[in-house]
């Protein structure tokens, strides 16, 4: 059986650091803690993650729903929210997101462990995600982020790597520049000359994948 890798988005690192403890010894594998959106941002680029555990609350630009809101634009992957607050206004706030289960702190380890478990069953997290098959020949193995042409791994750099997810998940569909270097930059903007330079050399290694430039608004991955 797969085990299943957890996010936890958490800035108070005693409450993360319980937490863990408690997903481990109940035979989960906490890939890492993240205090801010960006550092979970960067997590679910460069690991495999299954579930997510966020705390609605947490410092920067983006708070765990915004953050949860954001990750799952490029990532198939359920969230649990974990919060001091269970007003509506917080309720209705998280109904944006497509988030499996909600703890109220101080929460019990085993509310924990019963809303974790039923993700895995409600989600088939024990299950194999198959590639996603492109043009030319291409596959994406999501679950290794990793572009394939005639089953042998095409070479990316970690930027590029990033730029080709979103554009694989979003497929037909326009980015913005501004949801571009956000997701990359984790800035609402960035120098035009950055995405250009990199879109420049994806499609010197990656020539018959259809991505289009919408001047002045984004780009497309036509599938």
């Amino acid at each position: 059986m797969k085990k299943i890798n957890i996010l936890i988005i958490e800035d108070m690192m005693l409450t993360a650091q319980k937490m863990k403890r408690t997903l481990q010894l109940a035979g989960y594998n906490v890939v890492s803690i993240a205090s801010r959106s960006e550092q979970a941002i960067d997590v679910m680029f460069q690991n495999d993650v299954d579930l997510i555990i966020a705390d609605i609350n947490i410092k920067g630009d983006l708070n765990g729903i915004e953050t949860a809101q954001l990750i799952q634009k490029n990532f198939n992957v359920p969230v649990i929210f974990l919060t001091s607050y269970h007003d509506d206004s917080t309720l209705a706030e998280a109904s944006h997101v497509n988030f499996t289960g909600y703890i109220v702190k101080p929460y019990l380890d085993s509310h924990l462990l019963r809303e974790v478990k039923l993700a895995t069953f409600r989600f088939g997290l024990n299950d194999n995600i198959k590639p996603i098959k492109l043009n030319n020949g291409y596959m994406y193995d999501i679950q290794n982020k990793s572009l394939l042409k005639n089953d042998e791994r095409i070479i990316l750099t970690k930027k590029e790597e990033q730029f080709l997810h979103i554009l694989i998940q979003n497929k037909n569909t326009i980015i913005t520049n501004e949801y571009v270097d956000l997701v990359l930059w984790h800035t609402n903007i960035t120098n035009d000359e950055n995405r250009r330079q990199l879109l420049f050399r994806l499609r010197k290694k990656v020539p018959e994948l259809d991505i289009e430039t919408l001047k002045g608004q984004g780009y497309i991955l036509k599938v």
